[in-house]
């Protein structure tokens, strides 16, 4: 498995470490986590394509119901 060195100052260290405790995983565990997340999360292709694509009604607000519809509210 390849090794990578960084380069982070103390105080970034010391959250590492807290965070890394707090999940209950190394350090090298919690950063390659993070960059998993962040590496491989990504869109399907043409995801973005499909905004807009699709014709219908636009949205319109309905008429308010009177307040006489509503139903009788129980006193508490």
């Amino acid at each position: 498995m390849p090794k990578l060195s960084l380069y982070i100052d103390s105080a970034l260290y010391a959250k590492l470490i807290s965070k890394a405790k707090e999940k209950g995983v190394s350090v090298s565990g919690y950063v390659s986590g993070i960059l998993k997340e962040h590496l491989f999360e990504e869109w399907p292709n043409g995801y973005f394509d499909l905004f807009g694509s699709l014709e219908d009604d636009p949205l319109e607000l309905p008429e308010e119901s009177p307040w006489s519809l509503d139903s009788r509210r129980e006193a508490l």
